[in-house]
């Protein structure tokens, strides 16, 4: 039997807490070799107009194989679906049967924001206080939700891509995270934000990095293609940029790889994943007047952990549908 889990079952399934536990073993296990991570195939659609992501993955301890397919399609959201959207196969390690079947849409955003939340708690200065987003989307609330868990914030700042998509997103999630949230200009959160997540689909900076105050940490996690990024090459040049895994960063974080064709970094300025700071191989934030950086392009172990999580809440208690392929 396989079972079949929606994304209402996801919502009442995950915590985010134990989300970002089980995403953080996962870095963990990366960088300690102990899983099968390889690069993610990427193919663009009839007319180019979207990716299909395909983003298998293999965990050593605890055992897990599965897989995701992920589109993008940046229209969507005029048509009133999420830009992001996927499918997660988790498969029994030992036979190759298809355990669950889950709704992977819910599964990154909240794994997203999971790794960002990991990389704030390990990266940002304590006494972060305001929380800075680019973005009004999927990613955007994600982030606006889990990462109060690892920092105590007391505002939130928002930039949409317009006025109105920024002050409709302050007005909607304000309640329901019971903070303060306004909407402001690009300038206004590279000034004023200690953490700042970067959650859109720009092809270009969202802001000028020479404005970006020390100590401050940030999140950039919308682009995920070489040509695309979020973050300029000043900003880059100033910080101590963390990779999610190095070999994706490498080949596919536009806000590096850009800066690197300008000349502002070298390529031996990436050179430390989130995992080898969290086992203490490597550092991280070195004095609270660093600015740092977590890149993530997303990596096929963070889903992993979290569908496998999920199908082991579901087996406890008895949610999603059983159905079988043959």
């Amino acid at each position: 039997m396989t079972l079949l889990l929606s994304r209402a079952d996801l919502t009442r399934l995950l915590d985010p807490d134990a989300v970002i536990e089980a995403v953080e073993s996962g870095f963990r296990a990366y960088s300690a070799g102990k899983t099968e991570t390889p690069a993610r195939i990427h193919l663009d659609g009839p007319g180019g107009d979207g990716t299909l992501l395909v983003m298998p993955c293999s965990v050593s301890d605890p055992p897990i194989l599965g897989t995701k397919l992920a589109s993008i399609f940046r229209g969507n959201q005029a048509r009133g679906l999420p830009t992001v959207m996927s499918t997660y196969v988790l498969t029994e390690h030992d036979t190759g049967a298809p355990l669950a079947v889950m709704d992977g849409t819910y599964l990154t955003a909240l794994r997203t924001a999971a790794a960002s939340a990991v990389a704030t708690r390990a990266l940002a200065r304590p006494n972060a206080t305001t929380l800075g987003i680019f973005g009004t989307g999927t990613l955007a609330e994600f982030h606006l939700r889990v990462l109060p868990r690892v920092r105590s914030f007391t505002r939130v700042l928002v930039r949409g891509h317009s006025d109105e998509a920024g002050e409709e997103f302050a007005s909607r999630f304000a309640d329901e995270v019971g903070l303060p949230i306004e909407a402001v200009a690009p300038e206004d959160i590279a000034r004023q934000a200690d953490v700042i997540v970067a959650a859109t689909t720009s092809d270009e900076p969202l802001f000028d990095g020479a404005r970006v105050r020390p100590g401050t940490h940030v999140n950039g996690v919308g682009s995920f293609r070489p040509t695309t990024r979020e973050l300029d090459g000043t900003l880059m040049a100033r910080a101590v940029v963390v990779a999610d895994t190095l070999a994706g960063v490498s080949a596919e974080a536009g806000d590096v790889l850009l800066a690197i064709q300008e000349g502002a970094i070298g390529v031996e300025h990436v050179r430390v994943e989130l995992g080898q700071v969290l086992l203490g191989e490597r550092e991280g934030r070195r004095s609270p007047a660093e600015i740092t950086v977590f890149k993530s392009v997303g990596a096929a172990f963070e889903d992993a952990l979290t569908a496998r999580l999920a199908y082991e809440l579901a087996l406890q208690q008895e949610a999603g549908t059983n159905f079988r392929f043959w």
